[in-house]
């Protein structure tokens, strides 16, 4: 046996401690969600991300503002119900699976510029559409998940929520 337990037990755990796992900073890129909560007779919109490694911090200098971290605030007039569009029109199916109909109840002379855009804010789809009166958009490459629509026509535009199944 060995005369020295000491020398025993430090082969040990430097045999053991260099064979170890080391903990490595890692980060899940943009998973989150986002929901809207009604308490009070008020209603608010929360997003959680997981995955934020940097610090979360707003820069403000005369009139621009610098925001770091994967949350952005919404434009508040697109989430405001009550907005008078000025383009009026009916989408269905609404939640959709791959295509997205839009119907007109006015009449459309110039052409359809087209955005959707994730709740953070990303355009996740853009184009530019010929003037119809039924216009089907294929949004197939979108994950499930809640989306703004935005339709313009001159200085008219439709701003509608909706959902990929």
């Amino acid at each position: 046996m060995s005369k020295n337990p000491q020398l025993l037990v430090f082969f040990c755990l430097f045999f053991n401690a260099s064979f170890s796992q080391s903990l490595k900073k890692e980060t899940l890129a943009h998973q989150g969600s986002a929901h809207f909560v009604y308490a009070n007779t008020k209603s608010y919109y929360i997003q959680e991300s997981i995955g934020q490694a940097s610090v979360i911090r707003t820069f403000n200098t005369q009139n621009y503002s610098l925001r770091q971290g994967f949350l952005q605030p919404v434009n508040a007039s697109y989430l405001n119900d009550n907005v008078n569009s000025g383009l009026d029109a009916l989408v269905f199916p609404n939640p959709f699976t791959q295509t997205v109909n839009i119907r007109f109840n006015e009449a459309i002379l110039d052409v359809l510029h087209v955005n959707v855009s994730d709740m953070t804010g990303r355009i996740v789809y853009s184009g530019i559409y010929n003037p119809v009166q039924t216009l089907a958009i294929q949004l197939n490459d979108i994950t499930s998940g809640v989306y703004l629509l935005q339709v313009r026509m001159r200085q008219k535009t439709l701003v509608s929520k909706i959902i990929r199944q």
